[in-house]
């Protein structure tokens, strides 16, 4: 936990450089697969290379973190009911904005107040530290993005799962001018 409250309290600018999206998802994906070898871990993209300005670390970071919840909620269904675990990577443009869907097969997530999972130490977990999200939500908003937390669409047909969708934008965001204040004080240093 204090590892988790570290990294959130101290999370790192992004440093921005052209990198593929597609073969970062790819990267984060086969690394779950082989960690989670029960579970049926599949990507899509949209296309074979998808060219975006981003910081791969940080985007394959908030990926594995999506992924990870997943194949523990899938862990979570009791017995019983679990049949094989199913986790979907999805990963295209719309727009200026890079999109990765994952949807999963797993216990899903709360109906009722469902988005404050993404505010810090808020979790429905008994060894959740609440920051998970809240990590993930400031890396996308690091890049212009955010995130979405819906049920999976099996959910509509009686069945079970969670779908997060990750929005970011595909170009650099160019850095606020400083403010006025800001300017003065540099040159009254000087």
């Amino acid at each position: 936990m204090v590892d988790e409250f570290s990294r959130f309290a101290r999370m790192p600018k992004p440093v921005m450089t052209a990198e593929d999206v597609a073969d970062t998802a790819r990267q984060v994906v086969f690394l779950q697969r082989v960690g989670n070898p029960d579970i049926d871990i599949e990507i899509e993209t949209e296309q074979e290379h998808m060219p975006a300005k981003f910081d791969r670390r940080l985007i394959s970071q908030g990926l594995t973190n999506i992924v990870k919840n997943a194949t523990e909620a899938i862990a979570a269904v009791p017995p019983e009911q679990s049949g094989r675990g199913r986790i979907k990577v999805s990963v295209k443009r719309e727009g200026g904005d890079i999109v990765i869907d994952v949807i999963d097969n797993g216990t899903g997530l709360p109906k009722e107040n469902r988005n404050r999972l993404l505010e810090p130490y808020v979790t429905t977990r008994e060894k959740g530290t609440g920051l998970g999200l809240a990590i993930v939500g400031r890396i996308l908003e690091e890049h212009g993005g955010h995130m979405e937390l819906s049920d999976a669409p099996e959910v509509a047909s009686g069945g079970r799962g969670a779908w997060v969708r990750l929005r970011f934008a595909a170009e650099t965001i160019s850095a606020p001018k400083p403010s006025a204040s800001a300017e003065v004080l540099e040159t009254a240093g000087k």
